[in-house]
C-alpha cells in the first residue's frame, strides 16, 4: 500500500467546459512542428534543411551545449519550414507528414538486461532524453549529471487537465517498461492520487509509490518532491511527465518512437469538450477545427494557470496536455 501524504492547503478551480471521457483521434494530415522554446535552457542548432525528408525519430535540432542531446521529429515527412525570428532565433521547425509513416529503427530491447549507461544511451539516441527536466531551475536535464532521484507525477490537479487513468488504459505495459527503464538511471518516485485505483499505478514495480490527497497543487511534481525528499543545496533531481514515460516504454517495446499522446480539448468556448489523441507538436488549428463556439475566444496552449496565449496557427507545446 502506498504511503498517503495529506495536503492541508490548496484550491481546486472549477471551470466550465469539463471534457467528456470520450477519446477522438486527430489523423495525421496537416503539419507538425517542434519549437525550441518549449525546451527551457536549450540553445538550438538546426541539423536539417528545408525540403529535406526525415523519418520519425530523426533529429531536427540539437543542443549546442550538449550536441549529443537530440530533439527529433515526431513524424516522417518533408521539412517545409525552419522559421526564425529576431537575430535568427529558431522559432519552429515544421514537418509535413507522409501518408505512410517511416521510423528510425532503434531495435527492441529488454530493459531488465540493460545497464544504466545503456538505457541513457538509448534515450539520448532516440531523442527521448529531451523530456527529462532537472530541479532546480526546471531546465532540460544534462546527460552529464547523476541525479539523486527521478520523480513522476501520475496525476494533474490543474483545472481541465486530463485524467491520467483514462490515458493509461491500453498503455499499462509501456508505462511499466518506461518506469523500469528510468529506474535504471536513478531511484524513481511515483506520485499518485489517493483517489486513483489503477493497478498499474498502485502496484507499479521498481519505483517507490506515494499517494497524495488534497486540492491543487497536489499534482504538482515540485510539491511532491518537497514532501517526499526535498532537494538540498548542490543536489540535482530529474522530473518527467507520465506520458513521456509511456513514450520511453514504447521505444523499448516497439523498437522505434511513437509520440502520439492524449490531451484534453476543453473550456467554455469548446462545442464538445473531450479527449483527443494527437501527435506531439500538432497544429492547434487542426485540433480545434469545427469545435469552437462563436464570439470572443482565447486559446491557451497548455493549462489555464501556466499555459501561453496562442493563435490557431501555433503548434501544441511539446509538454502540454491541455
Amino acid at each position: 500500500m502506498a504511503e498517503i501524504i495529506r495536503l492541508r492547503k490548496g484550491l481546486d478551480i472549477k471551470l466550465l467546459g469539463t471534457p467528456a471521457e470520450t477519446v477522438n483521434e486527430l489523423k495525421i494530415g496537416g503539419t507538425v512542428a517542434l519549437c525550441p522554446d518549449n525546451f527551457t535552457g536549450v540553445t538550438p542548432k538546426v541539423v536539417v534543411k528545408e525540403q529535406q525528408t526525415v523519418k520519425a525519430g530523426e533529429a531536427l535540432f540539437v543542443d549546442k551545449n550538449h550536441p549529443e542531446v537530440k530533439f527529433v521529429s515526431p513524424v516522417s515527412g518533408e521539412v517545409v519550414a525552419v522559421n526564425r525570428g529576431a537575430r535568427r532565433k529558431v522559432l519552429s521547425i515544421v514537418v509535413k507528414p507522409n501518408a505512410a509513416q517511416q521510423f528510425v529503427e532503434f531495435g527492441k530491447k529488454s530493459v531488465q538486461s540493460l545497464s544504466c549507461e545503456e538505457v541513457k544511451a538509448a534515450l539520448i539516441e532516440s531523442g527521448l532524453f529531451a523530456f527529462f527536466r532537472q530541479r532546480p531551475y526546471d531546465v532540460i536535464a544534462s546527460p552529464e549529471d547523476a541525479p539523486r532521484g527521478i520523480f513522476v507525477s501520475a496525476f494533474d490537479s490543474k483545472p481541465l487537465a486530463p485524467n491520467f487513468e483514462l490515458i493509461l488504459k491500453g498503455n499499462e505495459l509501456d508505462f511499466q517498461t518506461g518506469l523500469s527503464a528510468i529506474a535504471k538511471i536513478a531511484p524513481t518516485y511515483l506520485g499518485i492520487s489517493a483517489d486513483q485505483t489503477s493497478t498499474a499505478l498502485l502496484q507499479a514495480k521498481n519505483v517507490d509509490v506515494y499517494a497524495f490527497k488534497g486540492a491543487h497543487p497536489a499534482g504538482n511534481v515540485g510539491v511532491q518532491i518537497n514532501h517526499i525528499k526535498p532537494v538540498n543545496k548542490g543536489e540535482v533531481v530529474w522530473t518527467i511527465d507520465p506520458e513521456a514515460v509511456i513514450f520511453i516504454g514504447r521505444l523499448f517495446n516497439l523498437g522505434h518512437i511513437d509520440m502520439t499522446r492524449i490531451i484534453t480539448v476543453a473550456g467554455e468556448k469548446i462545442e464538445k469538450p473531450s479527449y483527443m489523441k494527437v501527435v506531439l507538436g500538432s497544429q492547434i488549428s487542426d485540433i480545434l477545427k469545427g469545435n469552437l463556439k462563436d464570439g470572443n475566444v482565447r486559446v491557451i496552449n497548455g493549462n489555464v494557470l501556466t499555459g501561453n496565449k496562442a493563435s490557431v496557427e501555433d503548434y501544441l507545446n511539446a509538454f502540454a496536455n491541455t
